[in-house]
């Protein structure tokens, strides 16, 4: 299957350090693309009321797949899958398209969805607790003092 291309030591002049300087940054790039999907998993685990959900899972797509044409492009300096590098490119193509489709079709409903600030809504209850005791507190002087 990848017999009919040399691997890319061998194709053209590389020298070694722009070839491990091509080698290096893909794989490095590679490792930045699985982490960022990991915590988007993480992310979409931890919040368990994510609207538009369908559009992280796109961005994972995505982002995984670019991550792998770096991951081919590496490996290509010793195994040369230029078949498997173009399938891979193709798919990529076809879930950053569906990607952008997405967002832009539901960038409009994007913006107007206000999440919901549970911080702000945990410090407000937490006044209104506060109030409703001083009012207590307040009652309770009164009524010593009256009786």
């Amino acid at each position: 299957m990848a017999d009919d291309w040399p691997a890319r030591w061998v194709c053209g002049e590389w020298s070694s350090f722009h070839g491990w300087l091509y080698i290096t940054s893909d794989i490095a790039i590679l490792l930045a693309y699985f982490v960022i999907p990991a915590i988007i998993i993480f992310f979409i685990q931890k919040r368990h009321n994510l609207p538009f959900l369908p559009v992280f899972w796109l961005f994972g797509a995505f982002i995984i797949l670019c991550g792998s044409t770096h991951l081919i492009d590496a490996i290509m300096f010793y195994w040369p899958g230029y078949r498997l590098s173009a399938l891979l490119r193709a798919l990529t193509a076809l879930v950053s398209l569906a990607t952008a489709f997405v967002l832009i079709r539901d960038l409009s409903k994007l913006i107007e969805t206000k999440p919901e600030d549970k911080l702000k809504t945990y410090q407000l209850e937490k006044q209104v607790k506060q109030y409703e005791a001083e009012i207590e507190a307040l009652k309770q002087q009164l009524d010593n003092q009256q009786g």
